[in-house]
């Protein structure tokens, strides 16, 4: 029987995590890695919601900056001598990642059926949409599958933003200065530059955040940490002391979500507050938090990049299983202590 491109990958995940989970694999090279093709591996939407929320930056590019703030939803306004009211308005849907998570990218323009464009430098892979009539099925899709986080309230200004558009309201005055008010209630709020420009601009009131208690679907959970979780190592020279982390962090207006994400876990973690930095971050820091991890992407997997950090995270955690820390397991654990997080390998 020929296997179909989606069992097969469906198989490859099976053998591997069953392997992991028993602690007899060995660590996965690249050369496996990168043909673990993400063609062969079609994304769940709730994935692809997980996924982006990290890259979320709605921003306004400032009228006189040449340097656009990048994110998934950005409302660009430049100075014009071709339009009337001297600016020009345009939606884009914006995702850029490392070089190294160019197929990621690849894989999202297919799931939204080759829509936008993917351009990319040495080091940086960007993936955009411009097209009103495209950026539209993008508000369709995120009204279908909500973002669970404060985030969502950006969504739903910049759709303001994008429904003035379509009605070319954006081509007066008055349209203009309704999108900039719903700019302030954006983010960080209107700009020091924007208000010289437009002082009589009247911020919108920010809607409320709604917490809700509806479990997270898995797939967004894995989405969610396949872009941002962070898989790391914490050694002591002096003691030897070798302590795995897995971290998640987020703007302390997302707390509930990080709340949320550790309740879907049964409260493996903790979660920490910085005031310093406004920020909360939610810490997995015992063995069996490890396992629950490992049984979760058991099932739902982890995509790109983000999918070698965890193998050879994961590689560090079985060597702590040895009650003896010998000097051959410590240089073990050293070296592939070295491979996490280089995305310059």
């Amino acid at each position: 029987m020929v296997l179909t491109n989606t069992l097969l990958s469906i198989l490859i995940n099976f053998i591997y995590f069953y392997n992991l989970l028993s602690f007899r694999h060995k660590c996965f090279s690249k050369k496996f890695l990168k043909n673990y093709s993400l063609e062969n591996s079609p994304l769940n939407p709730w994935y692809v919601i997980g996924f982006v929320l990290f890259f979320l930056v709605i921003s306004i590019k400032e009228i006189t900056s040449k340097k656009l703030a990048e994110g998934c939803f950005n409302i660009n306004i430049t100075k014009s001598s071709s339009n009337l009211i001297g600016y020009q308005v345009q939606a884009r849907f914006i995702i850029e990642v490392n070089i190294k998570d160019i197929d990621m990218l690849h894989n999202i323009q297919a799931f939204f059926e080759g829509t936008g464009s993917i351009t990319s430098t040495k080091n940086v892979a960007r993936y955009s949409i411009h097209g009103i009539k495209d950026i539209k099925n993008i508000i369709r899709f995120f009204d279908e599958y909500p973002l669970q986080s404060a985030k969502q309230i950006d969504f739903a200004l910049w759709k303001e933003c994008v429904e003035l558009m379509l009605c070319k309201k954006h081509l007066t005055t008055k349209g203009l200065e309704k999108i900039l008010s719903y700019k302030t209630a954006m983010n960080f709020g209107e700009s020091d530059k924007l208000k010289l420009l437009f002082p009589n601009i009247i911020s919108i009131k920010r809607p409320l955040v709604e917490i809700s208690n509806i479990k997270l679907n898995p797939f967004w959970v894995s989405g969610f940490i396949g872009g941002e979780g962070s898989f790391h190592i914490n050694t002591k020279k002096n003691t030897h002391r070798v302590r795995p982390v897995f971290s998640v962090g987020l703007n302390h207006k997302d707390k509930p979500l990080l709340i949320r994400i550790n309740k879907f876990f049964k409260e493996i973690g903790s979660i920490y507050e910085s005031h310093t930095n406004n920020s909360a971050e939610l810490k997995i820091f015992k063995s069996s938090g490890f396992y629950s991890l490992m049984d979760h992407f058991s099932s739902y997997p982890l995509k790109g990049f983000k999918l070698y950090n965890f193998t050879v995270w994961c590689e560090i955690v079985k060597l702590l299983e040895n009650k003896e820390m010998t000097p051959e397991i410590l240089d073990k654990i050293n070296d592939l202590k070295n491979k996490l997080n280089k995305w310059n390998q």
